[in-house]
């Protein structure tokens, strides 16, 4: 179960960081096209040696709408991705003070936690795709499913994780209980 609890999270991980990275690279050409269309092409200076040229056909508004779109789906890749690697910002004066029998239980009580959490946003998140799927962008024209199915999404790949954080956790503590009475065993000898 941990082998393929822990593929699954790599694939995740994996797919994740493509589609980021993709999103990330289309957004970025988007800003600099709508930066050029904006600033370049309306300036004055190219207004006046191209007179006879309507370069406001170039400035695309639905640009913006999709940048601020992809901003989300990154954000929401990110998250994923970020707590794979256990990246984000914590508290370990806890952690860091507790004596090593109790850190576990720690580690594992924060991993239920937040599995209870990507439990609760899944659900959450399924009744917001029901409930925008008659909602559509004012520029894209496109269904607002797609934009908030990156909450749905980002609590699937975390409970993934979550789950093999857990279960490394608790793999730990076997692995630790089967040293301990090996150790015990042989001393009794």
């Amino acid at each position: 179960m941990k082998v393929f609890m822990g593929n699954l999270s790599g694939k995740i991980n994996q797919i994740s960081c493509f589609f980021l990275i993709f999103f990330f690279v289309i957004a970025f050409l988007s800003t600099v096209y709508q930066v050029i269309s904006r600033f370049i092409l309306q300036s004055l200076m190219v207004k006046n040696a191209l007179p006879m040229v309507d370069f406001s056909i170039f400035n695309l508004t639905w640009i913006e709408e999709l940048i601020r779109y992809l901003f989300v789906w990154i954000v929401f890749l990110g998250i994923g991705i970020v707590y794979k690697s256990k990246g984000h910002a914590q508290v370990e004066i806890l952690h860091h003070y507790l004596p090593e029998i109790f850190k576990n239980k720690l580690l594992a009580f924060i991993e239920i936690v937040n599995t209870f959490l990507f439990l609760f946003l899944i659900v959450y998140g399924w009744s917001i795709l029901k409930f925008t799927s008659q909602q559509i962008s004012p520029s894209l024209g496109i269904n607002m499913t797609f934009i908030y199915g990156a909450v749905l999404i980002c609590s699937l790949s975390c409970l993934v994780h979550s789950s093999v954080h857990l279960l490394g956790l608790v793999s730990i503590k076997n692995v630790k209980e089967d040293v301990y009475e090996e150790i015990h065993k042989n001393t009794n000898i």
